[in-house]
């Protein structure tokens, strides 16, 4: 009798641990550490001082989930079209498609539902953020089919999705962003893009991607360092010409700081994502949360007095 029990037991755990198995080998798959650049959501309501209105938040949430549902559809079909190359690649071919722990077909299934979903959702918030959402997917299914292979392009595409982003936030809460801070966080995306690119170059050379041929270090350092100044720049012309950005001058020289010590930590090959050339260099990180904290502090401490 026993026995059986303990049988009985074995059988009703084993489906469970197998759908924990699945369930984690999926969310790997939809890469949903990457989610946290879809916060970019939130920077329109930070600069509109609107964080201490609680009626942004829903909308902003709602948001945010719909484009990380549309960025893991992206990732997905990418995964998919890139599988026989990222078989190559010593840190990807341990991805979930080219490990051969999900088939191709599910991986397509699971990217069509999510699609589907994130603009089901879009459309229950706001038509022209749908609208933008639908741009989204469509310039990352552009990217993935034909503009990655194409130099320059191929970080311009990226940073545009940043950028897209961003103004979905603006829409979601009804606030119009400034130009000038738009263009900041074009040119943060594209010096972010760039430094993933030399990533890449380093680490896998030219193998990993079939652009990479098309660049070398002498020319990434060049462009890293144009977006590098034009964010710093752009930055410091919203400081001055918008009133909100007046209080925030003293945060130019942390942006700078912020840029160059992530510069030296890619260098170092800390890292091929920006998440984690942060978390894995100690003084990045701390510039990271100072720009942050010097930001929220100096834009929201006169609402409280």
């Amino acid at each position: 009798m026993d026995l059986l029990v303990r049988q009985a037991l074995i059988l009703d755990r084993f489906p469970r641990c197998v759908v924990r198995k699945r369930t984690k080998v999926y969310l790997k798959l939809m890469r949903v550490e990457q989610w946290y650049k879809n916060g970019l959501v939130m920077v329109p309501a930070v600069f509109a001082l609107k964080l201490v209105d609680p009626s942004v938040y829903p909308p902003l949430a709602l948001g945010f989930v719909s484009l990380s549902l549309a960025s893991s559809s992206i990732y997905i079909f990418n995964d998919i079209r890139d599988i026989e190359s990222d078989k190559l690649h010593p840190r990807k071919r341990n991805r979930p498609l080219p490990s051969g722990q999900v088939s191709t077909r599910e991986a397509a299934s699971l990217s069509a539902l999510l699609s589907a979903a994130s603009l089901a959702l879009s459309l229950t918030l706001n038509p022209l953020f749908a609208l933008l959402v639908a741009l989204f997917i469509c310039l990352s299914l552009l990217y993935s089919l034909l503009l990655k292979r194409v130099e320059v392009v191929d970080v311009t595409a990226i940073a545009v999705n940043y950028l897209i982003r961003v103004v979905s936030g603006a829409v979601l809460i009804g606030v119009e962003a400034s130009p000038w801070l738009v263009s900041g966080f074009f040119f943060l995306a594209l010096f972010l893009a760039l430094s993933k690119r030399k990533a890449e170059l380093t680490i896998a050379g030219s193998s990993a991607r079939s652009v990479l041929k098309a660049y070398n270090e002498k020319w990434l350092d060049q462009a890293l360092s144009m977006a590098a100044a034009m964010t710093i720049v752009t930055y410091a012309i919203y400081c001055a010409e918008v009133p909100l950005g007046r209080r925030l001058v003293p945060t130019i020289p942390v942006m700078a700081f912020f840029l160059l010590r992530y510069t030296l930590a890619m260098e170092k090959g800390v890292g091929e994502h920006p998440h984690e050339v942060i978390l894995n260099d100690k003084p990045t990180l701390i510039a990271a949360a100072a720009l942050v904290i010097s930001v929220l502090f100096l834009a929201y401490l006169p609402l409280t007095l």
